[in-house]
């Protein structure tokens, strides 16, 4: 037996999120299916992340102990043959004896794109937030810099969460514009949140992206958000962002 580290991409728009629900096409039954119909046995494994329903991941860790029966080289081809499309295994290694995808996970990177304008480009529509009034960049980067660091983030998590600890630590916030290049050139100017933290409770990110837009159209101060952090109370902070335009990047273990 060895221990597989795998790396997911996948589209989330056609998932209810990564876990397994009754009657839903989640990301872990899928792969779960997979590594069932390539090593002909079930494989349970561990993943870094529980991304939520309609949420993307460039960078999706996830782990598991399996026979030395299928060369690393050639499990990604495997593993893709049996997978739905929306769902790409990019890489494959051995891991360390003992590696966990999760709990050996020491901090991750999203993303969160959102389109300011009038018109969507359609290209954009399952991967960013639209937003039509003009943003204060400026506003939003100065409320940012406030959230980095280690805060109890009770006030961004959603009602519904399991989580007991709600003390999380941010290493970095940044806010940018940013562009996509498609066809003939064209350049599609998004706005890019990039954070990356020790871990994060259940729609963080989305509601922290939500309170920031808030911040962005000035319907809050960029100040304001320390009262919110200081309230420990999800009513305090603004809506949840749509799940589009998040991405899991990277997964980080050192």
């Amino acid at each position: 037996m060895e221990t597989v580290k795998l790396i997911l991409q996948y589209d989330g728009t056609g998932f209810s999120g990564f876990e397994l629900q009754p009657g839903e096409r989640t990301i872990r039954g899928e792969c779960a299916k997979a590594l069932k119909k390539v090593y002909k046995r079930p494989i349970k494994f561990y993943s870094a992340s529980r991304t939520d329903a309609g949420v993307h991941a460039l960078g999706q860790v996830i782990s598991f102990k399996a026979p030395a029966s299928i060369p690393l080289s050639k499990l990604p081809v495997a593993i893709n043959s049996v997978l739905p499309e929306d769902i790409r295994v990019i890489m494959a290694e051995k891991a360390g004896k003992g590696f966990n995808a999760r709990f050996d996970s020491k901090a991750k990177t999203y993303e969160y794109l959102i389109f300011n304008g009038a018109i969507t480009p359609p290209h954009l529509r399952k991967i960013a937030w639209q937003v039509k009034p003009k943003l204060d960049i400026a506003a939003m980067k100065k409320a940012a810099k406030i959230i980095v660091g280690k805060h109890d983030f009770s006030s961004f998590c959603a009602a519904n969460s399991d989580d007991k600890n709600f003390v999380r630590i941010i290493h970095s916030f940044v806010i940018r514009n940013s562009s996509f290049i498609i066809w003939d050139g064209q350049k599609i100017k998004v706005i890019s949140i990039i954070v990356k933290g020790n871990g994060f409770l259940y729609k963080m990110v989305r509601n922290i992206v939500g309170t920031l837009v808030e911040v962005g159209l000035g319907k809050r101060s960029p100040e304001g958000v320390k009262g919110i952090l200081k309230a420990k109370d999800r009513t305090k902070a603004g809506r949840t962002a749509p799940a589009q335009g998040l991405c899991l990047i990277k997964v980080w273990y050192n």
